[in-house]
């Protein structure tokens, strides 16, 4: 049978020991990786390999010794509790083997859990983890984690949210970076917060979010819009090293001073604008568009954006005779020179 995400959510919470398999599939390796590590936590509980209640076999290897997982389902251990076998990073190669283990396999046996790749609908392994009638086969897509699957995660952790604004916070970052790095990110506040009772702030978010060519782009956006027109060639050509392209670099632009002439349309002050904006801003970035919005006024701000409107049709015209990085340096100049007038 094959899961869909909400089955997939209930079955990695409390996995059922009475089925004999089930199969972890995906083209994100490091999100699948995740997701069995989840499995077998809640499966087996926190001791399992120090209590020899777990063996692990990597890929393929299974096909030098045809009957070592054979033995290893089979095989009775020296603690009590519920055993697994875990094959990672398998292929249809290994399809034969595991499925002779399936059809062997009793309630006393080893509980098995493989992992993959992306696996087309004509792959021997997934076809076979669909159709019988005691394994599961669980998809991993790409999708960012939802807004509870992060709460659970934080709750695990012990970290408190009172602000709907910080949760709203972490999951637009979810959506932002790779799931390997949200994960990270994730760590990295839980270790932050280890010896700190308090709720999560934007601050400490903020401490631990990755450095990335994405903080380039910031510091080249702030650059500009501080009107700091010395900085600009450096970092663009560092963010041209890092493979970022002038189109994009551009797009970026154009959403944070779509950004500002919204704030300053606010009504209310500029902090208020700030406050009330959606999803919220916070850390370094809260302070540094403040004394932007002190430096534009509606009018500059139009005129900014209808410069980069003009770079961003000049950058995918196919007739353009001028290098892009050489254009967008150019403009970006021109703009940042609007701010100190």
């Amino acid at each position: 049978m094959k899961l869909n995400p909400r089955e997939l959510s209930k079955l990695v919470e409390k996995p059922d020991p009475t089925l004999a398999a089930v199969l972890f599939y995906g083209s994100d390796t490091m999100r699948v990786a995740l997701k069995r590590q989840e499995y077998l936590e809640n499966l087996l509980g926190p001791n399992a390999e120090q209590e020899m209640r777990l063996t692990r076999f990597i890929g393929d290897d299974i096909l030098k010794d045809r009957t070592a997982v054979f033995d290893a389902v089979k095989s009775v251990g020296f603690f009590p509790g519920q055993r697994a076998i875990l094959i990672e990073n398998t292929s249809d190669k290994t399809s034969k083997i595991i499925i002779e283990c399936i059809e062997a396999w009793n309630k006393t046996d080893a509980h098995i859990v493989v992992t993959s790749g992306l696996l087309r609908p004509t792959s021997q392994l997934r076809k076979a983890f669909e159709t019988f009638q005691n394994t599961l086969a669980a998809p991993i897509y790409d999708n960012p984690l939802t807004e509870m699957e992060i709460k659970t995660e934080l709750t695990r952790a012990s970290i408190q949210i009172n602000d709907p604004s910080i949760m709203e916070a972490l999951y637009n970052l979810s959506k932002e970076l790779e799931p390997g790095d949200f994960r990270n990110t994730l760590e990295k506040i839980y270790l932050y917060k280890l010896s700190d009772k308090s709720p999560l702030t934007a601050k400490d978010i903020s401490m631990c979010i990755p450095i990335s060519a994405e903080a380039n782009i910031e510091e080249i956006i702030h650059a500009v819009s501080d009107g700091n027109t010395n900085k600009i060639n450096h970092i663009l050509n560092r963010l041209e090293a890092q493979g970022v392209q002038p189109v994009t670099l551009c797009l970026s632009f154009q959403r944070h001073f779509k950004m500002l002439l919204n704030l300053k349309n606010h009504a209310g002050t500029s902090l208020e604008a700030i406050s009330s904006y959606k999803p919220p801003i916070f850390g370094p970035k809260r302070n540094a568009i403040i004394n932007q919005l002190k430096l534009w006024n509606e009018e500059t701000l139009k005129i900014a954006l209808s410069s980069l409107v003009e770079l961003d049709l000049d950058l995918r015209s196919a007739t353009s005779r001028y290098p892009s990085l050489a254009i967008t340096e150019r403009v970006l100049i021109r703009v940042a020179m609007i701010a100190r007038r």
